[in-house]
């Protein structure tokens, strides 16, 4: 008799209840739309304002234009997934790793996320937040075994990693799906995508359960995974081994609906100075901010309300 785990025909079928693609008829938009440049390159340009000096604020008065909407998010009739949506179309570029997990059977597991972020470099810590009130394969793999891969995503192979978020059930695999060729790693069981240019073998270090307020439920859950090595392509990263060349890395980045890019031009802009080097040029605009007071809040009208705080060592 076959097991319950066999006759399992699909996981759950998130993107049903999401409604992220917004196109009735997807493929036939994507047909009348230009051809991928494949030889577009990392073209990094001035800041967009290089004459900028402390005080200046925004570079245009655009702003001044715009209405502003409030948006409650536990506003009555308000569905959860609004909130989702405008979450992953505001908070935008986000960074998506192809996460690879085994489960306790030997499973091995392959999925996209993008609610991930470097955290720490000491220990050297990424963050992955499972969303749902039903862990997912890659959740459970990683909470079980306690170890996982990421592969950093690039142009080149943007489908076949976006193949892997398809709701297989948890006794397949999506390597096979996806094309791509799963690459042993050296300290943990999950292999990691050969194809990707950067990839990381990590170990679990710890994970915060989410709590939804108005249902009382888990409805997601963060994990910290610690990295213990990295793997890359000899000709992206430099010489003392600290710095990932961005137009050889081709990363691309989740926006919101079903909008993804890529990194094909920017501009370099260094942090200010400290300031103890740049204090006598700035006192003018600190006003009595340097005298340990602070913005409290701003009221309507636009003034400013200041309250004392005592100096903090810094």
């Amino acid at each position: 008799m076959a097991s319950p785990v066999s006759l399992q025909v699909e996981a759950p079928d998130k993107e049903a209840l999401v409604h992220r693609n917004p196109h009735r008829d997807f493929t036939a938009v994507e047909a009348s739309r230009p051809d991928f440049d494949t030889t577009s390159s990392w073209r990094p340009t001035k800041t967009p304002n290089p004459a900028w000096k402390f005080g200046d604020g925004a570079n245009n008065d655009d702003w001044k234009s715009h209405d502003v909407l409030e948006i409650d998010p536990d506003e009555p009739g308000r569905p959860t997934n609004f909130n989702y949506k405008l979450m992953i179309s505001s908070v935008v570029p986000r960074p998506v790793a192809l996460l690879s997990s085994i489960s306790c059977t030997g499973v091995q597991n392959v999925a996209p996320f993008s609610y991930f972020q470097a955290v720490c470099a000491d220990p050297p810590l990424y963050s992955v937040c499972f969303v749902g009130e039903q862990p997912n394969d890659s959740l459970r793999n990683v909470l079980e075994a306690k170890e996982a891969c990421i592969s950093i995503i690039s142009d080149s192979f943007v489908e076949a990693a976006n193949a892997t978020s398809i709701n297989t059930p948890s006794h397949l695999s999506e390597w096979p799906i996806s094309g791509l060729h799963p690459r042993a790693a050296k300290l943990v069981k999950p292999c990691y995508a050969a194809e990707s240019a950067f990839s990381i073998e990590l170990k679990y270090h710890s994970h915060q359960d989410i709590i939804s307020p108005k249902s009382g439920n888990r409805t997601a859950t963060m994990v910290l995974l610690q990295a213990v090595l990295f793997h890359t392509w000899q000709d992206i990263i430099s010489a003392d081994k600290a710095t990932v060349d961005v137009a050889k890395l081709r990363p691309i980045f989740r926006a919101g609906g079903i909008t993804y890019g890529t990194c094909f031009q920017g501009f370099e802009l260094a942090r200010p100075e400290a300031y103890r080097k740049v204090r006598d040029g700035v006192q003018h605009l600190m006003g009595e901010f340097e005298g340990g007071r602070h913005l409290e809040n701003m009221s309507p009208c636009g003034t400013t309300k200041l309250v004392a705080r005592e100096e903090t060592n810094k």
